[in-house]
């Protein structure tokens, strides 16, 4: 290939890259996961209905252009919040759960319930935006269900091990995920205090499983 027609292809691929696109894939996701925390941080002082796209480009000092290269409307800014407060959340519950013994099946359902309340309070209020706040079809705020899949796994292989006898583990999750998240927003809004929860839920759920705590 000569020279002067590699240079062409170089500068219409420039050409075709869009504006607003930062080159290389690292520095692309760095900055979409800023965008991302921008928009989080103004839809939970806000609100989302009143956040516009211009004060999130504005917010995150970047031009117009910029974040519509990235998402085409708030709607597709909130889905991606959704997706990456699930992902983070996971995160947390799953290390957390990895510090224990890959035997210890009491510890590593404690460590579910201490991390999950733990995580819930922290990002409580992401969590009430990209789950409440938008008006989202009841199967779609399902989404955190990942939480109670991998709760269930936990319960199956305890049972597995014959650490306790549970039927129906997933079922089982379910009840104990919706719970925590009950008992939750009543240290959050209510009288129960945020320092026992985790203590308190830790107790009663392994009750339920029948082995104490």
């Amino acid at each position: 290939m000569k020279q002067k027609d590699a240079g062409k292809i170089q500068a219409e691929n420039h050409t075709r890259r869009k504006a607003g696109a930062p080159p290389g894939r690292r520095q692309a996701e760095k900055r979409r996961r800023a965008l991302l925390e921008t928009a989080g941080d103004l839809f939970i002082t806000k609100g989302i209905e009143t956040t516009t796209m211009d004060e999130i480009a504005a917010q995150a000092k970047v031009a117009k252009g910029t974040l519509y290269h990235y998402f085409a409307s708030k709607a597709d800014l909130l889905e991606a919040l959704r997706r990456v407060f699930i992902d983070d959340f996971m995160a947390r519950i799953m290390t957390r759960v990895e510090t224990c013994p890959p035997d210890d099946w009491v510890a590593r359902i404690k460590a579910w319930i201490d991390e999950t309340v733990n995580a819930y309070f922290d990002m409580s209020g992401l969590h009430d935006v990209v789950f409440h706040d938008f008006k989202l079809p009841h199967s779609h705020a399902m989404t955190d269900m990942a939480v109670n899949r991998y709760l269930g796994e936990l319960i199956d292989n305890g049972t597995k091990a014959d650490v306790w006898q549970v039927d129906d583990p997933v079922w089982t999750a379910v009840i104990i995920y919706y719970a925590l998240h009950g008992a939750c927003d009543e240290a959050r809004f209510g009288r129960q205090s945020m320092e026992d929860t985790s203590r308190k839920l830790s107790t009663l759920f392994l009750k339920m499983l029948g082995v104490d705590g």
